[in-house]
């Protein structure tokens, strides 16, 4: 009796370690950002705002009128990269509501994020958004300065899930309507030149043409890879599934 006991100890806790292991998620729950979040900018302005509420994760900037290229800064709240491969997904949606105007906001990958300058240079993105009335996606990099748009594509209305994968210097971008729906790919594959990048995020490419007052919204974020550690207190949704899992196993 006491080794079955034993063998089923084992058993769950190397079924906790599967389930978790390599998966680190914030829900934005309380009212402050979890301490991982150790890098945010903006523009020189700083008239926007970041922050946890209602469960969601608010990345605002009010003025508008900046384009892909700028070098002093962009509305962007980053953790560090793993090693090796990883994705990163969320739930994103934006106030004001689809249609977009004049803006791409979303997933970030940041090649070195030294200063301000350093972040421009090096960046590869799955966004959403588009010009006045449209609703698409866009996937791109910016690799050493030199912008490469790998395309811009028709979607449902946000929200959405999305999700960007980096394999090596290889990327490629997912969106989907439900959580138990099958992930739809966002254009091919494309390189961006990043072996090793140092942060992982969401934010603005751009809003440009003035406005809108625009806020990027997530109701979670979750960074999944080999080299991942668990957030540091699950949620209880969470720990309901897992239980689930582990029974059913």
């Amino acid at each position: 009796m006491k080794l079955k006991v034993s063998l089923l100890l084992i058993t769950v806790v190397g079924m906790v370690s599967l389930v978790w292991g390599a998966e680190w998620t914030d829900e934005f729950e309380g009212n402050k950002l979890d301490e991982a979040w150790d890098t945010t900018t903006d523009r020189p302005e700083k008239q926007g705002f970041v922050k946890v509420e209602g469960g969601k994760l608010l990345i605002n900037e009010p003025g508008g009128n900046f384009g892909h290229t700028l070098k002093d800064g962009r509305p962007l709240i980053l953790r560090d990269a793993p090693k090796g491969d990883f994705s990163i997904s969320a739930l994103l949606e934006s106030d004001p509501e689809p249609p977009a105007k004049n803006y791409w906001i979303g997933l970030f990958v940041i090649g070195d994020a030294k200063d301000n300058a350093a972040m421009a240079k090096n960046w590869s993105v799955l966004t959403f958004g588009g010009s006045n009335g449209e609703v698409k996606a866009l996937i791109g990099s910016m690799i050493n300065d030199a912008w490469n748009d790998k395309g811009h594509f028709d979607t449902p209305e946000w929200p959405l899930y999305f999700k960007l994968e980096k394999k090596g210097t290889e990327l490629k971008g997912f969106y989907k309507e439900k959580e138990k729906d099958n992930w739809t790919q966002v254009g091919g594959i494309w390189n961006d030149n990043m072996k090793n990048p140092e942060k992982v995020g969401l934010g603005f490419i751009n809003n440009w043409g003035g406005g809108p007052d625009l806020t990027l919204i997530a109701d979670f974020f979750t960074l999944e890879g080999d080299d991942v550690t668990p957030f540091a207190v699950e949620p209880q949704e969470k720990l309901s599934t897992t239980w689930g899992k582990l029974k059913q196993f």
